[in-house]
This record gives C-alpha cells, structure tokens and sequence, in this order.
C-alpha cells in the first residue's frame, strides 16, 4: 500500500509583475532642518484652523441661544439643519424606511 501522500500546501504569494517602487525618502534623515521647518508649519496651521473651528462653534452656539430666546425649540432647528446637509433622495429614502420600520412596530 504504497503511493504517494497528496497534501494541501497554500500556495506561494505572487510576486508582483512590473518595475519595483523606489522607496520614497525620509525628508527628516534627507534634510533635518529643512524637515523640522515644514513640521512646524504644518503644526501651526492646523492650530489657527482649530482656532477658527473654536470661534466658528461659538458663534453657532450663540445663534442657537438667539433662536431660543425668540421662542424657538433648539432641538427641532439642529434636526432641520442635518437634514439640510442630506441630499433629497437620500432623505426620502431614510424617511421611507422609518416609515416602514415604525408601521411594522404599531408606531403612529
């Protein structure tokens, strides 16, 4: 009862066909200097534009405060406006779905 023994072996990963990448160079061992300049630009510029984001915010909040003194519920404007961002289409079909979702549930 001899013969030969078939084992399952995964097989080899292909090599990839074509011209090899050249690796791109670490800009911060090419030119240290040069590198931690740009770093600290990069730093910077993200910090203003957080500090933009933080002024954009308050003055969101306060127009928020403004609807609310004038009477207007805060909840129902926060909806209105991510409903805003929604394309209509995208919208409806959601709407669609709660629809379904809450006749399937006995929700009027």
């Amino acid at each position: 009862m001899g013969g030969t023994r078939n084992e399952l072996r995964p097989a080899p990963p292909e090599k990839p066909k074509g011209r090899k990448k050249r690796p791109t160079p670490d800009p911060i061992r090419a030119d240290p200097s040069a590198a931690a300049q740009e770093i600290r630009q990069v730093i910077e510029r993200i910090e203003r534009l957080e500090e933009e984001k933080a002024g954009i915010a308050d003055d969101i909040s306060d127009v928020y405060a403004e609807a609310k003194c004038n009477g207007y519920d805060v909840k129902t404007l926060r909806s209105i406006v991510r409903l805003r961002k929604v394309e209509k289409h995208v919208r409806q079909e959601d709407e669609a779905l709660l629809e379904t979702y809450k006749n399937s549930l006995g929700i009027e």
